[in-house]
């Protein structure tokens, strides 16, 4: 089985990587030449073209950025595809243009699948948590190749067209108010009454990761910033960046009546952070989307970037 991908930055690479790894032929595109350099140095075939790419892969992976990219690459594609094909888009795309798309394709007999893609850069050692949606004969038909993908449990079938990428947009929205809650505990800790005492966040991390309720992978990833970073941050500027999940998220929420207060107010915190460049919390979100995201932070003298993390 034949895969090709589209989009061979750090999460394409590191799919592709991981599909190399468990003997799977994987054909890559990417109008970056370095990004096709370094696929090829993991063992990808490149192609020149998405044409190329195409001819010689009947199972396609997307991994370009969300909105025009997608559809723009989809549309270049259709000509060189038959009957049949397999289009995955693993990127963050908003759940009505995946159900768009699929209907798009049906006519064409081509088949589209929206996988929600979650894991950051730890996915290329430990796997990434993948969740379908689409035609689920498609999804079977493929499944040993998302397993190959996927931490160990971590692939699930979860509804038709754009469920995938609405369970997506869900998880991305826990994740903002869970990374808010974290940082604004810390802050308490190191701003509050017990200021004077000087906690070390790192020591207090550390505990909390052995047998505590809140324990998890954000507070394991939280101790790491403490430990690689210190706990000042004078020089991190707080502005924390977000994709469109989280307001999509609100605006379906609304659309059902349904509230979700933490999700919207870790949205204007964002917000907030941007016009002003945030506060002590906000400087240890933006800092933790760094570490398992490889998202820039600004600082005052220079930008961290995920090489230096």
């Amino acid at each position: 089985m034949n895969i090709g991908i589209v989009g061979l930055g750090k999460m394409g690479n590191a799919i592709a990587q991981r599909l190399v790894q468990a003997g799977y032929e994987v054909i890559g595109y990417d109008l970056n030449r370095e990004a096709l350099d370094q696929a090829h140095k993991i063992g990808v075939e490149t192609a020149s073209s998405l044409k190329d790419l195409a001819y010689s892969a009947r199972i396609i992976w997307l991994m370009v950025p969300v909105g025009k990219p997608v559809d723009d690459t989809i549309e270049k594609l259709i000509p060189h595809l038959k009957g049949g094909d397999i289009i995955i888009d693993g990127g963050n795309s908003k759940f009505t243009d995946s159900i768009r798309r699929a209907q798009m394709l049906k006519p064409e007999n081509i088949f589209f699948l929206d996988c929600g893609t979650s894991g950051g850069l730890q996915g290329r050692a430990f796997g990434f948590s993948l969740m379908v949606g689409g035609d689920e004969a498609s999804y079977t038909k493929i499944h040993p190749l998302l397993v190959a993908i996927a931490a160990p449990g971590g692939v699930g079938y979860v509804g038709p067209s754009g469920a995938g990428h609405y369970v997506k947009m869900v998880h991305n929205s826990i994740e903002y108010a869970l990374l808010q809650a974290y940082a604004e505990g810390f802050q308490l800790l190191k701003q509050g009454s017990f200021k004077d005492t000087v906690f070390n966040l790192e020591h207090i991390s550390n505990i909390w990761l052995n047998g505590s309720i809140i324990r998890s992978w954000i507070l394991e990833l939280t101790r790491d910033v403490f430990r690689e970073y210190g706990q000042k941050f004078d020089d991190v500027i707080g502005e924390i960046q977000e994709g469109g999940t989280g307001r999509w998220s609100v605006e379906d929420a609304h659309k059902n009546h349904i509230p979700v207060r933490l999700i919207e107010e870790s949205l204007k915190i964002r917000e907030w952070s941007r016009k002003t460049g945030g506060n002590y919390s906000t400087k240890i979100v933006a800092l933790l989307r760094n570490v398992f995201g490889g998202h820039s932070v600004k600082r005052k003298t220079k930008k961290i970037t995920d090489e230096e993390v």
